[in-house]
């Protein structure tokens, strides 16, 4: 005979003779055995493991095992219900049942009440895989999860109701069928402030980013409204102090809303730490938001409520420095440009200590010096009034000294191609700026991610400080087959490309993988069969002799257009200068290409169709001084260089009376001088909003002995600049808005068509859209202005062709390995003749692109 004992179950069974349990002193039993119904899937040794318990194991009766051992089951969530039985007792040993009831596993689900579309979005939210425990956990967080999704979408009133369903094929098994009401999907339509004295609802909303007002554009009637009222001119007007951009800004989003915002929860909290923190950088350190409410205006529109306590406006007080023995009091208030009586901004006052986006701070001074165990504590030790006196504790720390340079990531270029463009060397101090700087050179080689991960790694032990570099590779491995439409007699031509921005020459005659040493090899080959054909090779040695950064570049060409021919090359080598600084490249170069023609428009003008021969011999010396950060999305640094382009003076060394010779005669060799000057500034605005103002100039110009400028490499303004090289020569410039060569004059005196000055100058805002090594895209928007003449008595600076417009630039390396350009340009200055619908241009550009 058995006896069913309950010692600590769930589900309860009266046995014949319970066993008498004495719960002020419990007594002990031996587990003779274990045994597990009532399972259908579960291992039932696993079942045993988890309790805890084991036979030969000596527990209390009563006592804190049994009840350990349910809820370490529980835990599991793998079990509807529990029960644990002493179903056999004799004298001290028990053997002991544990019963089961498991959960119900999931055999599918189904989505009721929204699109097909919206069902696979949300599918990829939720964690529901067929064959998973069904818990009552499981369903609440499945219902949270679809209500989150959609209160991020808009809806705030969303229902979910879950229902079970058994499986009529598999009796352990159930089905969900989820039922969502989405209700209303409702916007912005008002966000209202309370308690704003200080600082006005219009400036407040402008902090917040995702909550925006319904649309709204009224940016010209105020301006009206405020020149008709001398506003700009009243006390305090615009025009009495310096352009704030924070107070521009907040003025056009005030009067400016293209698009409302749903209401997402967690955007708002988010937009609510935005408005405190502005109210802290006007020294309201004591600002708080007390209470807020959102509520229904209509059927789909919502109005928010915030109210704000300011408290006082705080102003800086004393501030002394602690513990700076290297620099004195009066240094590092310079840097620190923090003055009594100056608003008191916390954030400020960090970037000013550690982070200063627009100049030097106090830990640069130090970390640039060595002391990278520098640290500086503002704390505040006084509070009269509403004046904060400051003191800034300081450790300077230890020289640190660079021990180690690792790298990581790398898995094809070789680690020297990468060595050799840091800036920090074991041994050398620690410095900030150094680390910046190789950021910047690892970037400007265009093989890797821009995101490059430096991380110091300090070594407290002996104060030195290793440095690991890790690089995501995205060199670029072209291999294309193209097939183009060129218009006209081309038809269609095919291209084969294969090109790479990481090849190895070393490797190569090693009989090894050729990639590697960020050496860039580019062949090409293109023709439509028998009417054009160009062939091109171009290779380029970043390091040539591997001890300085000194570039060699080399290209040959080979091309046949109809009975037109041309063969040649040209080789330039660039040195890093160390004056003024190390951004200085000097460059010089030589080029020779030789042109044979038949029935060719050789002066441009239209007219005279001649056969001849063409030697193109020049030299090419330019200074360069680039301290942009990133070649791909330039945020901060500039670019300004000054070329020539010379050919020998061929005229010199002749005696010959040109006016007697024929055009293919007098003109068998290209005689001239051409001179640029190029800059780019870029600013960064706020966060990755990115300001570019560029100005180009250029001028052509003869040797003494000519007669006149000849019509040679001649400049064609207007369009994208992409206009395909002619033979005799064509500088072309871009300018957005007008059609390629529009701005072409043709000079009176000689008829050659072609400037021989112009200048151009452009404003554009940038800002990217998505900035990853897979794919980079940034949208932008220009004003440019620019003109070209073809005598030098005619340039008159403030004659100018103007355009604006916007555009998009795409760079995906492992596809295109470059950067595409599309820009939408309305010119301003059309012909009259021209068509009214025709001042819009759409242009495609190929490469960043100097000018």
């Amino acid at each position: 005979m058995s006896y069913m004992v309950p010692v600590g179950a769930l589900a309860q069974t009266t046995p014949p003779a319970p066993l008498e349990l004495n719960y002020t002193a419990p007594d002990s039993y031996l587990i003779e055995a274990i045994q597990v119904t009532g399972i259908q899937t579960l291992d039932k040794e696993a079942i045993v493991a988890i309790t805890g318990l084991k036979a030969g194991d000596t527990l209390s009766i009563p006592g804190p095992a049994i009840k350990d051992a349910i809820q370490r089951l529980w835990k599991q969530q793998l079990i509807k219900d529990v029960a644990i039985y002493a179903s056999q007792v004799k004298e001290h040993r028990v053997v002991l049942t544990i019963h089961i009831t498991e959960s119900p596993r999931l055999s599918d689900y189904s989505l009721e009440g929204i699109k097909r579309k919206e069902q696979e979005k949300l599918i990829e939210k939720l964690a529901l895989v067929k064959g998973k425990v069904v818990t009552d956990e499981l369903i609440k967080n499945t219902q949270q999860v679809i209500e989150d999704y959609w209160i991020e979408e808009g809806y705030l009133y969303t229902k979910v109701t879950i229902t079970s369903l058994p499986d009529p094929t598999q009796t352990d098994h159930i089905q969900l069928n989820i039922k969502i009401d989405k209700g209303e999907q409702l916007s912005i339509n008002t966000v209202h402030f309370e308690g704003n004295q200080h600082i006005s609802s219009n400036v407040l909303r402008g902090q917040m980013q995702h909550i925006q007002e319904k649309p709204r554009f009224t940016l010209v009637k105020d301006m009206l409204k405020q020149v008709l009222t001398l506003q700009p001119i009243s006390k305090e007007g615009i025009l009495w102090r310096p352009l704030n951009f924070e107070e521009i800004s907040n003025y056009c989003q005030e009067h400016v809303i293209l698009f409302s915002s749903k209401l997402n929860p967690t955007k708002f909290e988010e937009d609510k730490k935005r408005i405190i923190s502005y109210y802290q950088r006007k020294g309201f350190r004591d600002v708080a938001i007390v209470d807020e409410a959102v509520y229904k205006q209509d059927d789909d529109l919502l109005n928010v409520w915030i109210k704000v306590e300011e408290g006082k406006q705080y102003r800086v007080g004393d501030i002394r420095w602690v513990g700076n023995y290297l620099y004195d009091d009066d240094i590092l208030n310079q840097i620190l440009d923090i003055k009594k009586g100056d608003l008191y901004n916390p954030s400020l006052l960090q970037q000013r200590l550690y982070n200063n986006p627009e100049g030097k701070d106090i830990a640069s001074l130090y970390i640039d010096d060595g002391h990278f165990f520098f640290q500086a504590e503002p704390v505040e030790v006084g509070l009269e009034g509403d004046t904060v006196a400051l003191e800034i504790r300081i450790q300077e720390g230890p020289q640190a000294r660079i021990n180690k340079v690792l790298i990581e990531g790398n898995s094809l270029t070789h680690d020297y191609v990468i060595r050799r463009e840091l800036r920090t060397l074991p041994g050398d101090k620690f410095s900030r700026a150094k680390l910046q700087r190789s950021y910047r050179e690892l970037a400007l080689l265009n093989i890797f991610d821009p995101a490059i991960d430096i991380l110091p790694i300090p070594n407290f032990a002996d104060k030195t400080v290793d440095i690991r570099y890790k690089v995501k590779e995205r060199p670029k491995f072209e291999v294309n087959f193209s097939l183009n439409y060129g218009g006209g007699k081309q038809d269609f031509i095919g291209a084969l490309t294969l090109a790479t921005n990481n090849f190895s020459l070393g490797n190569l005659f090693r009989w090894r993988l050729p990639v590697g040493e960020g050496q860039a090899l580019g062949l090409r080959a293109e023709s439509n069969g028998k009417e054009y054909k160009n062939f091109a090779f171009q290779f380029t040695e970043p390091w040539l002799g591997g001890v300085k950064p000194r570039e060699f570049h080399l290209s040959l060409n080979k091309s046949f257009e109809g009975e037109n021919g041309s063969t040649g090359g040209k080789a330039s080598l660039s040195t890093k200068l160390s004056w003024p600084d190390d951004y200085t490249v000097w460059r010089s170069g030589i080029a020779y290409y030789y042109h044979s023609y038949k029935d060719y428009d050789l002066l441009g003008t239209g007219e005279n169709f001649a056969k001849g021969m063409l030697h193109d011999l020049s030299t090419t010396i330019s200074l360069e001084r680039n301290s942009t950060d990133n070649p791909i999305y330039p945020k901060e640094g500039s670019r300004v260089e000054l070329s020539a382009h010379l050919t020998p003076p061929w005229s010199w060394f002749s005696n010959e009376d040109d006016s007697s010779l024929s055009k293919p005669t007098k003109y068998r060799r290209k005689e001239y001088h051409q001179w640029m000057l190029d800059g780019s500034y870029f600013l960064r605005l706020l966060d990755d909003l990115v300001l570019n103002v560029r100005g180009h100039f250029g001028v052509l110009g003869k040797f003494a002995s000519q007669k006149s400028i000849g019509p040679f490499e001649r400049f064609y303004l207007g369009g994208s600049g992409l206009t395909a090289r002619a033979l005799k020569g064509k500088e072309n410039i871009s300018l957005r808005g007008y059609k390629d060569d529009y701005i072409t004059p043709k000079d009176k005196d000689t008829g050659y068509k072609g400037g021989v000055i112009y200048d151009k100058f452009v404003l554009e805002l940038r800002y990217p859209i998505i900035f990853h090594y897979v794919t980079s895209i940034y949208a932008l928007a220009f004003a440019e202005a620019g003109n070209n003449w073809a005598q030098y008595k005619d340039y008159n600076l403030f004659a100018k062709k103007k355009s604006a417009g916007v555009g998009l630039r795409v760079y995906v390396p492992f596809l295109i390995g470059t950067t595409l350009g599309f820009d939408w340009g309305y010119g301003f200055d059309k012909k009259p003749t021209d068509k009214a619908g025709d001042k819009w241009e759409f242009h495609f550009s190929i490469g960043m692109g100097l000018r």
